[in-house]
């Protein structure tokens, strides 16, 4: 009798899922067919350096007829086994950002960085845009050098949106709070099944 014997299959690990709590009116849009579910799952893992295909996450509805100026990126660093989150950052985030501070994402240790940016037309000028960006960089695998980052960006082009956007920073950082691993042998405490509205 012949066959094929199956080779050996990929370790299953908490990390390889995620999730975290959006508010209605945010929709996840995958960028690969790996993306499918209402939390990622994460792809076989080649043994090289990488970056697999990311998702964003949009908000979809006004908020007190306003048109929310954020959005999330998450994207995975895969084979990167170097031990500084913002080296490892600067491959997919470029330079310049500055780390705010260590976190801690659900037992995974990670940085929190920040970044600015001010479109001037002329020196002396009020910015025309401004732009700020928090990342949030953690090891999710120490052997294979597989990270996460989410990023949060939001812009403002006056003080009153200004305002706007330090409250939208805030949110981030409490919807950050909410992360959890959803893999084999995860155990996710206080985070309610949800799927985020605009889910595939």
């Amino acid at each position: 009798m012949t066959g094929v014997v199956p080779g050996p299959q990929p370790r299953r690990k908490p990390t390889d899922e995620w999730a975290f709590l959006l508010p209605p009116g945010w929709a996840r849009f995958p960028a690969g067919p790996e993306h499918a579910g209402p939390e990622h799952a994460g792809p076989e893992h080649a043994g090289a350096a990488g970056t697999a295909p990311g998702v964003v996450y949009l908000p979809t509805e006004p908020v007190a007829g306003m048109a929310v100026p954020a959005s999330i990126t998450e994207t995975e660093i895969l084979g990167d086994r170097r031990a500084d989150p913002a080296v490892v950052a600067a491959d997919v985030l470029g330079t310049g950002y500055t780390v705010s501070g260590p976190v801690d994402l659900d037992g995974r240790p990670g940085a929190r960085l920040t970044h600015t940016v001010h479109d001037v037309h002329r020196e002396g000028d009020r910015p025309t845009v401004s732009t700020r960006q928090v990342a949030y960089v953690v090891l999710r695998d120490e052997a294979d050098g597989d990270w996460l980052v989410l990023t949060f960006s939001t812009s403002w082009s006056s003080r009153g949106t200004e305002r706007l956007a330090e409250t939208l920073v805030e949110f981030f950082d409490a919807v950050m709070a909410t992360f959890r691993w959803r893999g084999p042998g995860a155990d996710p405490v206080h985070l309610p099944e949800r799927r985020v509205p605009g889910s595939v």
